[in-house]
């Protein structure tokens, strides 16, 4: 997320101001997203809603999850998987070296998903020390970022020089005070370094088409690969893929779920408050108007709901959940350091039943959500509160197209507030009615809490 730093000072960033100049010059436009949501994991959450978070047409995707993941490495097998049903199938770039990642990027690769490792702290090794030695003959970049062999620290010059914030109205302070938080420099050579061999990459690919002649048969063997590619994944057993991993046998893993596998292929559905959302950029989520991307990569004019100090005091008449935000969250300055934010859904106990239906219209047209051919469904709520004690208890009532539900089970004990909801006869799958939309009403009650905050609605 670049906390401590500006926007337009984050590594994503850095990548699009490296390479976009030379991509536009062939005619592609590129964009680097930074939909990094700080002190969150990959999954459940984020991983089971690809597409309506980072967008439908995405070519790589960035994971920079070490340190929220930690050593939960079904985490990362979620994160492969559902990037291998992804439409785009993108290629996965991984930050950081770690030798069981890298064996589950060998799995991935030999059932046609592509994966890269870089080991940024080889990168950062690469960079000599500031001494008084060197001090003159460094450029600015590079000047203080590493002294005595540590990075962004070693000595108080370099402590001191790791932010270039002086001057802006914005308190920083509580991160550029966590050592954890990186600066300047380090998001600078990390974006510069990504973007140098994207370049170099595209360079390559030039040079072959240079040497191929391009007709159609050429355009239509690419496909075919393609196509391969996709099918080898897709095609492809979890048992295969991951041969001798337990996929969270024994644990609380995806509900204890784990071998499910519409888990890990089965395409999903997510209406999420969440920021940054791709859905939510483009006015799906809330129905409204498309945001604008600001040339700093940032997104402004989205539909950010009600301020939790300025909700309205009667339930909307259409019965609908309140979309809100924490006012004390929101930058109060005028230079831009963060874009993402835990919104949520907001249900109170003076409305009573509220309602909403899902996916809405917007939604199923933006992902080509088509109807009613899955059959079963698995539907999560993502809240904190949402317990069997609360559901068996009647403190919170849930519906699903008229019916109760009567149990929840958690995804992740750990990591994830996501909750399955569960019928009758002890299933967690629901089924569509019959020649309907494809949508399904989820409507709740609360009986004792005074609200409840939901982040995401997730269907699968």
């Amino acid at each position: 997320a670049g906390y401590g730093n500006f926007y337009n000072q984050t590594y994503t960033w850095m990548i699009e101001d490296t390479v976009k100049d030379a991509f536009n010059m062939v005619g592609i436009k590129f964009h680097a997203k930074n939909y990094a949501m700080g002190g969150t994991p990959s999954g459940p959450e984020i991983s089971l809603c690809m597409e309506t978070t980072f967008g439908n047409d995405i070519d790589i995707l960035s994971w920079d999850y070490a340190n929220s993941d930690g050593d939960n490495y079904d985490l990362y097998r979620l994160w492969g998987n559902r990037a291998g049903i992804h439409p785009t199938i993108p290629t996965l770039f991984r930050l950081g070296k770690d030798p069981t990642c890298s064996s589950i990027d060998d799995d991935f690769q030999r059932f046609g998903l592509s994966a890269i490792q870089f080991d940024v702290d080889y990168i950062r090794s690469l960079v000599p020390d500031t001494s008084w030695e060197t001090v003159d003959d460094l450029p600015p970049e590079v000047r203080y970022y590493k002294c005595a062999g540590q990075v962004e620290g070693g000595s108080v010059l370099c402590k001191e020089n790791k932010w270039d914030t002086e001057g802006t109205t914005c308190d920083l302070s509580e991160y550029q005070t966590k050592e954890e938080n990186r600066g300047w420099k380090d998001h600078k050579l990390i974006g510069r370094v990504i973007g140098v061999f994207l370049v170099d990459t595209l360079l390559s690919a030039l040079a072959d088409l240079e040497e191929t002649l391009l007709e159609v048969s050429t355009i239509r063997n690419i496909s075919v690969s393609q196509d391969k590619d996709r099918y080898a994944f897709q095609s492809s057993s979890l048992k295969e893929m991951h041969e001798g991993a337990n996929l969270g046998k024994n644990t609380k893993f995806l509900g204890g779920h784990a071998k499910y596998s519409p888990f890990w292929r089965s395409s999903s559905f997510c209406h999420s408050a969440l920021l940054p959302n791709h859905a939510r950029f483009t006015g799906a989520v809330t129905l409204s108007m498309r945001s604008y991307r600001h040339d700093h990569g940032y997104f402004v004019g989205y539909d950010e709901g009600y301020a939790v100090d300025a909700l309205p005091e009667t339930k909307p008449k259409d019965g609908q959940f309140l979309l809100a935000y924490l006012p004390e969250t929101r930058q109060n300055c005028s230079d831009v350091y963060r874009a993402d934010y835990k919104d949520f859904f907001l249900v109170r106990k003076q409305d009573g039943w509220v309602k909403v239906a899902l996916p809405n219209h917007l939604e199923m047209k933006q992902f080509r959500i088509m109807g009613d051919k899955r059959g079963a469904h698995v539907i999560a709520l993502c809240a904190e509160g949402v317990s069997v004690v609360a559901i068996k208890l009647k403190k919170i009532e849930v519906k699903v197209d008229g019916a109760d539900v009567v149990d929840v089970r958690t995804l992740n004990d750990e990591l994830s507030q996501c909750r399955l909801l569960v019928g009758e006869h002890d299933s967690f799958l629901w089924i569509a009615k019959p020649g309907g939309t494809g949508q399904f009403e989820l409507e709740i009650k609360l009986n004792e809490p005074e609200e409840l905050r939901i982040t995401t609605i997730l269907i699968i």
